[in-house]
């Protein structure tokens, strides 16, 4: 029995490991002034298909981690290919309250994508 409950775990693990990715957040960079927020970033397509759009949302969450506001913005309406690497800059208005945000992706049907190192990040 040990040995099958090792065996699961073990299959599990490499599963996880194993899960692709449709984008990576390589790079982001926020920036507050008095009443707006600017971000600049950089994304690589990670997935097998070719993505027609790349649309990033902006989660902002407060202390407490709780969704204040989203923002979308669009990087891309082209099709991207596996290992394309795409730079973004998005500006919105401050949120009160506002201290980190994380980050989902989208393709240019409203698809959610699967995305790594989402965040939470930091305000600066």
């Amino acid at each position: 029995m040990k040995y099958l409950c090792l065996l699961l775990a073990l299959f599990a693990i490499t599963a996880s490991a194993q899960r692709k990715v449709d984008v990576q957040v390589l790079d982001v960079k926020s920036r507050r002034s008095e009443d707006k927020l600017a971000f600049d970033g950089k994304v690589r397509i990670g997935g097998d298909k070719p993505l027609k759009g790349l649309v990033l949302e902006f989660a902002f969450l407060s202390a407490s981690g709780e969704v204040i506001l989203t923002q979308k913005t669009e990087v891309s309406d082209e099709t991207l290919k596996k290992g394309d690497e795409e730079t973004f800059h998005a500006e919105t208005n401050n949120p009160p309250g506002a201290i980190k945000y994380r980050i989902k992706a989208y393709d240019g049907a409203d698809r959610e994508l699967r995305i790594a190192n989402d965040g939470p990040f930091i305000i600066e």
